[in-house]
């Protein structure tokens, strides 16, 4: 049987994708979480297969927890979104992402997509996968860091706030800044974080 995790920040989501998941005679849900703080204990206890994923959770950024996972070795990440963009597509790839699957795919295709992570294969959807190559060769690639550094500017946070918050040197984040506009070619933090929305590096916070 292969074990999964279902992270997603809406529970209609989550209670649809188990109903669905109840269909796959191979697969089982142990657990489900809405953010990343509730998810990487979750993962650590019931060690899935497979970590299927929303990009907007509700803590944070899905790459995030990708990235988690990815370093820790165990357990292979699935993009579960709405999100049809390829640099966001990439950026998940960057953090460690094995599949990219839009929501609005039928069941089989879920499990197709389950079954080739969980076999140590990759899945991307159609859309997406058309247009991966013209990212790798046209768009800028940012690393996991960047986009975290991108992601808690984008919320208003100082130089000071992103360093203790990421567990680095103020200078550090400079540094990640400083490569950020080259690769960007912007000159202020405020452009930066208005191209990387645009290219859909980060997302847009909701607004209440």
């Amino acid at each position: 049987m292969i074990r999964v995790v279902i992270v997603d920040d809406h529970p209609i989501v989550r209670r649809g994708l188990a109903q669905v998941f109840s269909h796959a005679p191979d697969m089982i849900i142990v657990g489900e979480a809405s953010g990343v703080l509730d998810a990487r204990p979750l993962i650590e206890r019931e060690e899935p297969d497979v970590i299927c994923s929303d990009l907007k959770l509700a803590d944070g950024d899905g790459t995030d927890l990708i990235g988690w996972v990815s370093r820790r070795g165990r357990g292979v990440p699935l993009v579960l979104t709405t999100y049809d963009q390829p640099a966001l597509a990439r950026s998940a790839i960057v953090a460690g992402a094995r599949g990219y699957l839009l929501k609005d795919a039928g069941e089989e295709l879920l499990f197709d997509a389950v079954r080739a992570v969980a076999a140590g294969s990759t899945y991307f959807a159609t859309s997406i996968s058309k247009r991966l190559g013209d990212v790798v060769d046209t768009e800028v690639i940012l690393s996991e860091r960047e986009i975290e550094v991108l992601r808690l500017a984008s919320q208003g946070s100082t130089n000071q706030m992103i360093a203790r918050s990421l567990g680095i040197h103020e200078g550090t984040v400079k540094t990640y800044f400083a490569r950020v506009f080259a690769k960007l070619d912007v000159n202020t933090r405020a452009q930066a974080v208005a191209t990387a929305l645009q290219r859909g590096f980060i997302l847009s916070e909701p607004r209440e």
